[in-house]
């Protein structure tokens, strides 16, 4: 079973890889596959959801609607004078717990259970990206498998990207195809750049949707029991 599984594993593998190039993807997938590219943009969120409905974030935001900077009665005045703080700042926690979750499940866990080498490790004529010197090469023919090297299966970036996803659907539902579609091309980038087989994705975004799911759960709960408790003050 598990033959035929990876047989065709690695045919999806070369069609992204190989028959699937093209420039701008050579541009593009680096950098949705680059997680430092969402730093800024994700301590940016982090800090409105931990600072919205607060004196700090509605004076900064109608300082901003002054200096004409930001349109007035934007989506930021809603996040700067929003009523359901606790859900916002339960959440933001929560990311946090939820990214640190999923990263040791995938490389802590998972990965020394299966073990399986990354595609240029295993696989000849690898259409590779080198990360830290950003060039594309092609891998020399393999005539073994290097074992031990790096391990594929699952793909943490898919794991952690999906659990993201996931849980920011669940909370704010309205913006779910972003976040899937955000999900959907760091998946593919990591086949794309050489670094992992489809089937390594699949079960990252697996992994990661059981912990999205989970953590969402939890989270909601937590809002529910703290908004309970302060209805009853």
């Amino acid at each position: 079973m598990w033959q035929l599984i990876e047989k065709i594993d690695i045919s999806l593998f070369y069609l992204i890889n190989t028959s699937g190039q093209n420039a701008f993807f050579d541009v593009l997938m680096p950098f949705v596959s680059n997680e430092k590219n969402f730093y800024v943009p994700m301590a940016v969120c982090w800090l409105l959801l931990m600072t919205a409905g607060s004196g700090v974030s509605q004076h900064i935001v109608l300082k901003l609607e002054k200096l004409k900077i930001l349109p007035p009665s934007g989506p930021l005045r809603r996040f700067a004078f929003v009523q359901t703080k606790i859900k916002l700042r339960a959440v933001a926690v929560a990311i946090v717990a939820l990214i640190a979750f999923s990263e040791w499940l995938s490389s802590d866990i998972l990965k020394p259970v299966f073990n399986r080498p990354r595609p240029f490790h295993s696989q000849s004529h690898v259409h590779l990206y080198d990360r830290m010197f950003k060039i594309w090469s092609v891998t020399p023919e393999l005539n073994t498998t290097v074992k031990g090297e790096s391990r594929s299966l699952p793909s943490s970036h898919a794991t952690n990207i999906f659990a993201a996803a996931v849980f920011f659907s669940f909370f704010f539902r309205k913006l779910w195809p972003l976040f899937y579609l955000i999900a959907f091309l760091v998946g593919y980038s990591r086949a794309y750049l050489g670094v992992h087989f489809p089937f390594d994705v699949f079960i990252g975004s697996i992994a990661g949707t059981l912990c999205g799911l989970l953590l969402a759960g939890i989270s909601n709960h937590i809002i529910k029991f703290i908004k309970k408790k302060q209805g009853a003050k």
